[in-house]
């Protein structure tokens, strides 16, 4: 990539983030869909087989982001560890919330299971079996490999940080299952990983270019749809060939570029939204054998929940971090200026 492009936007990797956020979506909406007649369902076996992969494909997005994000000027472990937390932190912590309302009331989980030491690692994103919020278990990989990023990455640059990760998958290989603690640090998962801050390696020198982005994504397609027949480390492989060729995507529609800007929201708010969505379809009585307009609708209630969580939410706090990173790194220069000074 240019220096430019370097360090720009990248419309593919939110191409990336859109297609993993919907497959996750599309794996988990039998949970939404229980009050309906399942034999009127017209399911995408596929997805619903393997939307699930849509978590191994954001995992390798955050390998390449990670590296992406180090290449900078100005890079400094402490501002992206602050821009990672004011991006996962706040937004972890409303749907956690609400995720505490509808176990009072018994939506997604008995009230008895609201334990405080449960809420607590909850909000800190803490290693645990179960997050108040299902899907938060992701949340707790990134949190720890944001943590390793930012050590080993000044260390010894991402040549380090794919040695660990590799090893973390192997050695996670060997001993799983184990405790969650010691999941989020090896695990098969940081493969996906891996994957991304090798796909990061390969393209960092590379221009965007269709022809190179549409060959990575077709081998991507063939190696996932194909290659998990021979061994389910493919699903790595697979995720490095689609984060390379999305990068190098030189641009992308913008409504799908939206729906990478709020992957995050659609994440984080489907899962309380699917515990809702039995006891809401019994309230407004829907027929039973309206299931599948039911899932399209429950996607359209997603986006529009996730972009006003963007809009309102998310965008304001991020932008506000931003600003204040910026005036701390410009008092922290006027400062060291001013001391060399002194010394002089």
């Amino acid at each position: 990539m240019t220096q430019n492009q370097l360090h720009g936007r990248l419309p593919g990797v939110q191409v990336g983030r859109a297609v993993a956020a919907l497959a996750v979506f599309y794996f988990h909406t039998h949970l939404a869909l229980g009050y309906f007649d399942p034999a009127r369902l017209h399911t995408w076996q596929f997805l619903a087989d393997r939307g699930a992969a849509g978590v191994d494909l954001f995992f390798a997005i955050s390998g390449f982001i990670v590296c992406y994000v180090s290449s900078a000027p100005g890079y400094t472990p402490f501002n992206f560890l602050a821009k990672r937390f004011f991006r996962i932190y706040p937004l972890n912590a409303v749907a956690t919330i609400v995720m505490v309302v509808l176990f009072s009331r018994s939506i997604g989980g008995p009230p008895h299971e609201i334990e405080l030491d449960r809420v607590l690692r909850s909000l800190l994103i803490l290693p645990q079996k179960a997050p108040m919020n299902a899907v938060g278990w992701t949340l707790e990989y990134e949190v720890i490999f944001y943590l390793v990023s930012a050590i080993l990455i000044p260390l010894g640059g991402v040549r380090l940080l794919l040695l660990w990760c590799v090893a973390a998958a192997a050695i996670g290989a060997e001993i799983d299952p184990q405790p969650p603690m010691i999941a989020r640090f090896v695990h098969g998962h940081y493969a996906n990983f891996a994957a991304g801050v090798f796909a990061y390696m390969m393209v960092s020198r590379l221009s965007p270019r269709w022809s190179f982005s549409l060959v990575l994504l077709a081998a991507a397609i063939g190696a996932y749809v194909y290659g998990l027949r021979l061994t389910p480390w493919m699903t790595p492989v697979a995720c490095c060939l689609a984060v390379s060729g999305m990068a190098l995507l030189p641009s992308a529609p913008r409504p799908v570029e939206w729906l990478g800007d709020i992957s995050y929201g659609l994440y984080v708010w489907h899962w309380p939204l699917f515990m809702l969505s039995p006891w809401l379809a019994r309230w407004l009585r829907l027929d039973t054998g309206s299931g599948e307009i039911w899932r399209w609708c429950l996607l359209l209630i997603l986006v529009l929940v996730a972009s006003a969580s963007w809009i309102w939410f998310e965008r304001p706090i991020n932008r506000w971090a931003a600003g204040w990173l910026a005036r701390r790194s410009k008092t922290a220069v006027v400062a060291g200026a001013a001391s060399s000074d002194v010394r002089g």
